[in-house]
Formats: structure tokens, sequence, C-alpha cells
């Protein structure tokens, strides 16, 4: 069968040249990962700080608002029951020239003082006793429950004012006017209402007062808060990065030991134990020419056998052996295999993007397609074999699969029980790399082997 190759400008032939960034080696300094880190922390903190920011000066502009409208309130009552209580006598209510010309002076005097838009005195039978507006002086309005209840508490009450209502129909071309109630007792005990109105900017003004204050301040608290976050994001980020660089450090030496460790097995085995078979293979050659027919056909089968066991061993030495990255990048290192699989006409279609992974996760990549490969040679019968590497940002994805006989699942603990390791270790090697290898397999529909991993530079 041919083999056929994904073509496009991200991705490489099979057998062509990989691209091989430089450097290979690993940078000592700040991932793209972590330095990501640091500007997620940067942009949270300006998005948190704006809207902060501006749902505070909200809130504290409604805050605001509401203390300089009790405050205001607070104030007018105060200085109207000072400036009032000797003139809110019997005679007003009785309506004697001589107490309502003495109220009247008070009145407009409190009035300039405290530039009071509008003042209305009322009697406990809701009659308007004076008003610097003589228009309404003499008349009865109703009024709302919780102003009548002043009268008998002495409190007092403090609002926006109501400009739609019947009493204040000559001031509803005023827009928003402070309101202040309040209740007192004239000296023989006669309840009265005091009613002033103030122009809302006497609120206004308070409220720019506590702007000017505490926004400032308030703003600044949050600017802090919002800038401390980038040296802590900066120390989270070292300690990643350092984090990482001792990650590597011992990913890297594990592998070192593990890579030494299979090298003296391989060699104590080919200088070893398969010498010693080789030696006993030409051995019973020998023996089987000089041998009587029947027993020398024994011995030549013997020999065969043995020889046979000799290259059983060798393939498996081949597969203990460690694997580097060459030169030419990964996809060089598995050329043999696919060639092998082209060579008992499997066609082979190989589709990788043209970047190489950082070096420890091209080793990774390596040999688990090498270790897949072998498995697909030794086992699956397979037609068609597909290599796929994918990047997906920082994150790699490796498929090697074919449509050969498949497997049970189950059946892969019984031949690491019986000393098939291969696939068992790069599974350990690829959990201390951060990585996950799953395979997926149905007999008789082929066997799909992946390596996920996220590399970190």
């Amino acid at each position: 069968m041919s083999s056929t190759h994904a073509t496009g400008e991200d991705r490489v032939d099979a057998v062509g040249p990989t691209a091989d960034p430089a450097p290979r080696s690993r940078r000592s300094g700040v991932s793209t990962s972590t330095r990501r880190v640091v500007a997620i922390a940067v942009v949270r903190s300006v998005v948190l700080f704006v809207v902060l920011a501006a749902a505070s000066i909200l809130v504290l502009d409604r805050a605001a608002r509401s203390e300089a409208k009790s405050e205001a309130g607070r104030s007018a009552e105060v200085t109207a029951r000072v400036a009032l209580a000797p003139y809110l006598t019997d005679g007003v209510i009785e309506r004697e020239p001589a107490a309502v010309a003495a109220l009247d002076d008070a009145a407009r005097t409190l009035m300039s003082y405290q530039e009071i838009y509008r003042l209305k005195i009322w009697s406990a039978d809701e009659f308007v006793l004076w008003s610097d507006d003589p228009r309404v002086i003499g008349l009865q309005f109703e009024l709302e429950p919780e102003e009548a209840a002043l009268l008998e508490t002495q409190g007092a009450a403090i609002s926006i004012s109501d400009l739609s209502k019947e009493e204040n129909v000559f001031e509803a071309s005023e827009g928003r006017l402070l309101e202040v109630y309040f209740g007192t007792r004239t000296p023989t005990g006669q309840p009265m209402l005091v009613e002033t109105y103030y122009s809302y900017s006497y609120v206004q003004n308070l409220v720019d007062e506590y702007r000017r204050r505490f926004f400032p301040l308030f703003l600044l608290g949050l600017l802090a808060l919002a800038l401390l976050q980038v040296p802590l994001a900066l120390a989270f980020v070292r300690r990643m990065a350092a984090g990482q660089r001792e990650r590597d450090r011992l990913l890297h030496r594990a592998i070192g030991i593990s890579d030494s460790e299979r090298r003296r097995i391989a060699a104590e085995v080919h200088d070893g134990a398969v010498q010693d078979l080789i030696g006993v293979g030409f051995a019973l050659a020998g023996k089987a020419e000089t041998a009587p027919a029947p027993l020398g056909a024994e011995l030549a089968a013997l020999s065969q056998a043995t020889m046979s066991t000799v290259r059983t061993l060798r393939g498996l030495l081949a597969s203990i052996y460690p694997v580097a990255v060459p030169e030419g990048g990964w996809v060089a290192g598995i050329d043999d295999l696919l060639d092998e699989l082209r060579a008992r006409d499997v066609e082979v279609t190989v589709d990788v993007v043209a970047e190489r992974p950082p070096h420890l996760e091209e080793l990774l990549v390596l040999r688990t397609a090498r270790e897949a490969l072998r498995n697909v040679i030794g086992h699956a019968r397979a037609e068609h074999v597909t290599v796929r590497l994918a990047r997906h940002g920082h994150a790699w994805t490796l498929e090697v699969i074919d449509d050969g006989q498949g497997f049970v699942l189950a059946d892969t603990e019984q031949r690491v029980a019986q000393g098939h390791l291969g696939m068992a270790l790069l599974r350990d090697l690829a959990t201390d790399a951060g990585a996950t290898i799953t395979i997926r397999s149905t007999p008789g529909r082929g066997t799909v082997v992946r390596l996920d991993l996220e590399a970190t530079t």
C-alpha cells in the first residue's frame, strides 16, 4: 500500500526534515505560562479596581446623599427650634397681631440666615397659621399621617418634598426641595407643627464636600489594593518558576537514572545471556552436523530455536535501551519504525505540526510514539497507521492510531505481569512529567494511543 502524508504550511512529512528550533534547552527564566499568569493577574487587578471603584462610587454617593440629607435636616431642625421657640405662642394660634408680627420678624430673620425657601407653621387642626407666602395663610390642608403624628411626639421628619401635593401648589415649579417637619408646643402646651423647605443645593453642597473629603482617599486605597496584587503575582510567578525548574531538574535526573539503569540492564543481558545463547546455538549447530540423523535434526531444530530466542532478546533490548531525540527532531526518531511498517505494506499517514515541543516534552512524545509503533509492528496486523501531533495553545496531543486487530484492555495488566513493561514505564514517565497516556482499543477495530501534555515553556 502507498504512504500518504498531510499537507499544509504548518505540517511536515514523516520523511522530510523537521524544523529544529534553537535553542532546544529549556529557558531558565519565567516561562510562557507563568508570564501568562502575571498578565492575567495584572488585568484582573485593573478590572477589579475599575469595577470596585465604580461600584464604590455609586454606593458612597448614595451614602453621602443620605448622610447629607440627614445632616441638613438635623441642622435645620435645631436652628429653627432655637430661633422660633420664643415666638410660637398661644397668641399666634389666636392670630393676635402683636404675636403674629413678632413671629413674622423672627421667621424672616431665620429664613435670610438659613436660606430657607419656604416656611409654614401649622395648627393642630391642620390650618396654616403663618407662612412667608401669605396666599396659604388660613388655608387648611390634610397632613400626611407621619406629619400629623409629630404634633404629639414633638419629633422631626426629613424628606424630599412631594411638590404634587395640594399644599405645595405654589412650589411646584421649584424642582427638588428638602422638607423638614418638627413638632413643638406653646408655653401652655398647645401643639404646633413647623415646616421648612430648603433648596436641594443645600444637600448637594454637603454631598460635594463629602466627595472632596472621602472619595480621593477611598480611590487611593482601592488603587493601592490593586497595585498590591502585582508584587503578589510576581512573587507567585517566581515561586512557580522556581518550582518548575526544580521539577524539571528532578524529572531530568529521574530520566537520567532510568536511562542509565536501562543501559546497564541492556548491556548485561547483551554481553551475558545473549552471548551465551549465541554460543549455545552455534554449538548445537556444530553438533547437529556430526550427530546421527535423528539426533542431528533435533539438535538443528534446537539451534534454530536458540537463535530465534536471541533475535527476540535483541528486539527486547532495542525497546529497553533508551532513545534520545535526534537532531532532526522526534519525527526523524521514528523513521526506522515507519519504514518497517511500509516494508510490510502498511499505509502510513503522518500528520504533525511543524513546531517541535520543548525538549522534555519532545522526548516524551518520541518515546511514546516509538513504543506505540513497536506494538503495532509486533501485534496489531494493521493495514493503516496514523501518527498525529497537534498543538492547542500550550497543550500538545500525540495520537498513534491503527486499524488492526485491537485487544481487550484488561489484557494489558497480564502483559505487564509477563514482562512487557514498555507502555507501563511510559505511563510512569508521563505521570512524572504531568502528562497522561490513554489507550482505547476494541478487538477487531484497532487501537488509539493518546498522549496529552502541557508544555511549560
